[in-house]
């Protein structure tokens, strides 16, 4: 690698000025030459990556999960290859590859040069790389403000959670997977492409960036207590044997509720349903860490 682009999102969470040109000497020093761009907006990102076209260039995108995700379109068409600095407040992509949540720790990775094609996703011709949801995960991240992440990092989650799950109402939905449909009233349902979501929490203990497949999961109402039970699972992504809860993994799913409802993914909103999902395998070069590579074991 010689040269790289970094983009950098100045409305991130952890805006760690002099952290990040420590990391940017990081890479300097080891004689890669950065071009840095301040991106005040999506679209002026968009056009700088697309505009990218330096011979064993990568672009860095230093921001949250919601800044790289606006970036995967133009990275994916651009046949770009991508390397993050975890600035944000969840930072999953960053878990999904094995990246620090340190900047400077992510800069020696970058300097490594270690690289992997990774999944990626699409709804209603939206790229995602972590995480969609319908029901209550869309209603934390409305409850969600920047003030909240600011001050209290993941724990915003926990709180923005317990907080819509007293007012929140089930829906009915159907879900079709690959050749697999049911039909059920759900509270929450979401769709996986990368291994972590909202802070750490664990897609499904089996999932991976590298595996081709989407992961659903679907709850079923239940009262607080029963959730409350279910907290260690979600966390871990251990749902399969879980009471309430439909697990399953496939290539293409859809899903149609009973009115129009709002999508999210990445903590960004991305469309509304009905919604068709796809994978798309080995979509993008990424550079990665130390990634999680458990073993897969898909039914």
């Amino acid at each position: 690698m010689q040269h790289a682009l970094l983009i950098v999102n100045p409305q991130s969470r952890n805006g760690q000025s002099e952290a990040l040109n420590e990391a940017i000497d990081v890479l300097r020093r080891s004689g890669i030459e950065v071009d840095v761009c301040v991106s005040e907006s999506a679209s002026q990102m968009v056009s700088r990556i697309a505009d990218y076209h330096q011979q064993d260039g990568v672009v860095i995108v230093a921001g949250g999960d919601g800044t790289i995700s606006s970036a995967l379109e133009s990275v994916y068409e651009s046949k770009q290859t991508l390397a993050i600095f975890p600035m944000g407040t969840a930072n999953d992509l960053a878990r999904s590859l094995g990246v620090p949540q340190d900047i400077i720790e992510a800069a020696q990775v970058i300097v490594d040069d270690k690289r992997e094609k990774i999944n990626l996703a699409k709804v209603n011709g939206k790229y995602f790389v972590n995480v969609a949801h319908v029901g209550l995960g869309v209603d934390v991240t409305h409850e969600l403000t920047s003030e909240t992440k600011k001050y209290f990092g993941v724990f915003a989650y926990l709180g923005a959670f317990i907080s819509v799950f007293k007012r929140n109402k089930s829906f009915r939905v159907d879900i079709k997977a690959d050749d697999w449909d049911c039909s059920l009233r759900a509270i929450h349902l979401a769709v996986g492409n990368g291994r972590y979501y909202g802070g750490g929490n664990i897609v499904d203990d089996d999932s991976t960036l590298l595996d081709g497949q989407l992961n659903l999961f679907c709850l079923k109402p239940q009262r607080w207590w029963q959730l409350l039970l279910l907290g260690a699972n979600l966390r871990n992504g251990n749902l399969r044997t879980a009471e309430r809860v439909i697990c399953k993994t496939a290539k293409k799913i859809s899903i149609e509720t009973s009115k129009p409802r709002q999508l999210h993914a990445d903590g960004e909103f991305k469309t509304d349903t009905p919604a068709e999902f796809e994978v798309i395998p080995k979509a993008i070069e990424v550079i990665v860490g130390d990634m999680p590579l458990p073993n897969i074991k898909k039914d």
